[in-house]
């Protein structure tokens, strides 16, 4: 009898933090507005290894502002859909361990993608039609937001295009703006 007291005592303590938890739904989190920019490739220095010539060109970054109510989310996917050049270009990523307060996302279309976009002409702001931002837990969708009140026009999809920050040279650059990335299984 003792033991299944003890038994009975401990499992309460276990259990009492999961029932404590607020569950996370659409309330819990409020996407702001979306912000695209050219960033031109980051330059480093390097010591040792060959110094190669290339020419400095400019990405296209998307870049959306959020705040989380709960006081730990595990995880948040953000899909991305941008109208670029008449099609529609995809691209997510998914962040861990988000704390309670004020967050941004971020994507990134390279200027070899923007380039075969175009055809090789120079990428302007018109060629970028809409950007569409939905973020969802375990497939649950808590937020939509997009640049233009438009809905997502019929016209061919491309995967790849739009990449996570980890993919770019950005990578090692504004760490402690985003949240951790969860690693592409």
């Amino acid at each position: 009898m003792k033991y299944l007291h003890a038994f009975l005592a401990a499992a309460a303590l276990l259990a009492a933090p999961a029932f404590a938890q607020v569950p996370i739904g659409a309330a819990s989190i409020k996407l702001g507005k979306l912000e695209i920019s050219a960033p031109t490739t980051p330059e480093y220095q390097i010591t040792g290894g060959q110094n190669k010539r290339y020419k400095i060109k400019n990405w296209l970054e998307i870049e959306i502002s959020y705040e989380t109510k709960a006081e730990e989310i595990d995880e948040l996917t953000f899909k991305f859909t941008a109208l670029v050049e008449g099609k529609l270009l995809d691209g997510e990523v998914t962040y861990m361990n988000i704390s309670k307060g004020e967050h941004y996302a971020v994507m990134y279309i390279s200027p070899k993608s923007l380039e075969k976009l175009t055809g090789g002409k120079p990428f302007t702001s018109a060629g970028l039609t809409n950007v569409w931002v939905e973020v969802n837990r375990q497939g649950q969708v808590l937020g939509r937001e997009q640049q233009k009140n438009t809905a997502q026009p019929n016209v061919a999809r491309v995967a790849g295009m739009i990449v996570n920050k980890t993919q770019t040279p950005f990578a090692p650059l504004y760490y402690d703006r985003y949240e951790e990335i969860k690693a592409a299984r």
